[in-house]
């Protein structure tokens, strides 16, 4: 049999708790034990650097094109500590379009003594996010390999792919 003191106790007893739930879930966000990791402004990964004749801002990418970039990056994050793209306009037009042809390179630092370099190829614009995704998938695999033979390694400071 429940006393009406404990009824009338249970909504102040689930109010409290229900409170403390909640500070407790201010402190542990504002002390910084959980936090959300975001690129400041949406941008691409500090580990891409962008070099060349057309600059970042020239390229205008979309969101879920930074995003791609962004996630592949992160997924050879323990393979390439830098990420090298370096870009020049075909035609010297001023504005870069989607139909645009480029020439674009990549470098990708491995933080040790060999880098993985591309050769210089083309793509237009609206291209080149899948043909960089698509060589860092590439270029992992191959250096993985690469990294088996250690006896090989020690004579090479760039591997072109």
């Amino acid at each position: 049999m429940v006393c009406k003191s404990q009824k009338a106790r249970r909504p102040f007893v689930v109010g409290a708790i229900t409170v403390l739930i909640v500070l407790l879930g201010i402190v542990v966000f504002k002390v910084g034990l959980l936090t959300v990791t975001q690129i400041p402004g949406g941008g691409l990964s500090g580990l891409v650097c962008v070099r060349g004749a057309v600059s970042l801002e020239e390229l205008r990418l979309t969101k879920a094109e930074i995003s791609t970039i962004n996630r592949s990056v992160d997924k050879h994050r323990g393979t390439f500590t830098q990420v090298i793209l370096t870009l020049d306009v075909k035609d010297g037009s001023e504005r870069v379009k989607s139909s645009t042809e480029m020439a674009w390179s990549l470098i990708l630092e491995t933080g040790g003594d060999c880098e993985v370099r591309s050769w210089t190829r083309k793509v237009k614009r609206d291209g080149l996010v899948k043909q960089m995704v698509s060589y860092m998938e590439k270029a992992a695999r191959e250096y993985s390999d690469f990294k088996k033979f250690p006896d090989v390694e020690q004579n090479f400071k760039a591997l072109y792919i």
